[in-house]
């Protein structure tokens, strides 16, 4: 993973404008996805919330440059740390809920923040804020940043995956009172999860705002983000670190740009996808290719003729 994040910050450089920008939209994606993967994949909190820690990165970042002196990277640190304090404090009621009270819980978050910066005028209200364009990164800078973050995402959500703390992880999604009753820590383990996913979720919508060279409660607080979020991962599989990579690239050549422009019809079509793959495909469209090729894939053992 390592060398994948060194040849991919080399690189950059020699790439052409637009393949940097669409590389910087999809990285976004995937760091976002591997962030829910981490909290609802890993940890089984299923989360409806992703929107309010891009918001709070994308504005932590934006409204830092818009009324400071601070440099772009310190600001995208600052979102990070913005997110994760709102998701620790959001952790104190929600992790009090279970199931589909904490997925509603957490909608209801996204919602009353979008809500929130759409009526604070010291944040620009609905018209939101333009970031300096000559304090932000773009083109090459902005691609490398994009792949730090994701880069980021993706070591931590292997650390998760592999390390004992993701194992009393699953434990608590797979049996939360055998794992208990066996000395896990409930709260502090899901409280970390929380946490650790907003901090990356944030510094994703650091990239976003960057990108857009604005922030607004209709672009990184839209609930597309939390339903992309949710959508881009079981269609690879949660609890997966490859999982989120082939549903960022399948959603998003497949339905995000395709409905870019028509909200509403996105959210209708992400939603009606939603509840067929939870139905059909719990375990994630990737999931059901790697079966498939496992059943077509011949038998190491034949049998020697007589």
């Amino acid at each position: 993973m390592a060398a994948t994040l060194v040849a991919g910050l080399a690189v950059a450089p020699g790439l052409d404008p637009s393949t940097q920008d669409l590389g910087t939209t999809l990285l976004a994606y995937l760091a976002v996805a591997q962030a829910w993967n981490i909290l609802s994949g890993f940890a089984g909190q299923v989360s409806l919330g992703a929107a309010a820690f891009v918001a709070a990165g994308g504005y932590g970042a934006g409204l830092t440059l818009a009324h400071s002196s601070v440099g772009w990277p310190v600001a995208v640190v600052i979102a990070g740390a913005a997110a994760g304090a709102i998701g620790a404090l959001l952790a104190v009621p929600l992790l009090r809920l279970r199931g589909d009270y904490f997925a509603i819980g957490t909608l209801a978050a996204a919602i009353a923040v979008q809500a929130l910066l759409t009526n604070w005028d010291w944040a620009g209200g609905a018209a939101g804020v333009t970031l300096p364009i000559d304090r932000i990164p773009t083109g090459t800078a902005l691609f490398q940043l994009a792949i730090v973050v994701a880069g980021a995402a993706m070591a931590l959500a292997t650390y998760v995956r592999y390390s004992a703390f993701g194992l009393r992880l699953a434990a608590l999604r797979d049996n939360e009172p055998a794992a208990a009753g066996l000395g896990v820590a409930v709260y502090q383990h899901r409280f970390a999860a929380l946490v650790a996913s907003s901090v990356l979720t944030g510094m994703a919508g650091a990239v976003v705002a960057y990108q857009y060279v604005a922030v607004s409660p209709s672009s990184v607080a839209s609930v597309n983000w939390s339903l992309n979020a949710v959508l881009m991962t079981l269609v690879g599989g949660a609890g997966s670190i490859v999982g989120p990579v082939f549903g960022v690239t399948v959603v998003y050549y497949g339905l995000t740009r395709m409905l870019e422009g028509f909200q509403v019809l996105s959210l209708l079509v992400e939603g009606a996808l939603l509840v067929l793959i939870v139905k059909f495909a719990p375990t994630g469209v990737w999931a059901l290719i790697v079966r498939a090729a496992r059943a077509v894939r011949p038998s190491r053992r034949e049998v020697e003729p007589a």
